[in-house]
């Protein structure tokens, strides 16, 4: 990844969101209220790890609560023009998905 891609990734955050975007962590598990943005947060996560290739998009997993956030994070992730395609989608569709 290059030095100005990872700042663009990293701008506007607060330090705690920049310290959750650069955790080695994994899994690393965001817990945070409504509208503190957590989507943001996941998303520049994800793409940062793309990036930097310590992880492929066919071996990760994005889980969130609701369709709309599982939503953003597919959009999100599409307009950072991440490579290859990441499983993003709730809790109970990741669930259903195993079961099938």
């Amino acid at each position: 990844m290059d030095t100005d891609q990872g700042a663009a990734l990293l701008r506007g955050l607060t330090a705690p969101q920049r310290a959750a975007v650069s955790s080695d962590g994994a899994p690393l598990c965001v817990l945070a209220g409504a509208g503190s943005g957590k989507t943001t947060v996941l998303t520049r996560r994800v793409a940062r790890r793309l990036f930097d290739g310590s992880a492929t998009a066919e071996h990760s997993l994005v889980v969130t609560f609701t369709r709309k956030a599982s939503r953003q994070l597919r959009e999100r992730l599409w307009h950072l023009d991440v490579p290859g395609r990441v499983w993003a989608g709730t809790f109970h569709a990741a669930a259903y998905a195993q079961l099938r």
